[in-house]
């Protein structure tokens, strides 16, 4: 049960971003520039990431093992390594 649980919460997240998340976005962004045209200011771009729910999008990288890197020690080393600063 488990496993058919984390494959529908999978399909789920997947088809959720891939269509209807990137649709909100396209209009969005497309409204967005259609309004920038008419004015000076540079519109922020969204992404479909935003348009879904950050509790369900933790649960969707969970359940698929798909997340974002966390170990910020080696990214740090390798900006040190690059010559970059920050507030280390």
């Amino acid at each position: 049960m488990r496993e058919l649980r984390r494959q529908k919460t999978a399909q789920e997240y997947h088809e959720h971003r891939n269509r209807w998340a990137f649709l909100a976005a396209a209009v969005t962004n497309g409204a967005l520039i259609v309004a920038s045209m008419f004015s000076r200011r540079k519109p922020k771009l969204t992404s479909p990431d935003d348009f879904i729910d950050k509790r369900f999008r933790r649960l969707a990288e969970r359940a698929t093992g798909e997340s974002r890197p966390t170990d910020w020690d080696s990214l740090i080393a390798d900006a040190k390594a690059k010559g970059l600063r920050g507030p280390w």
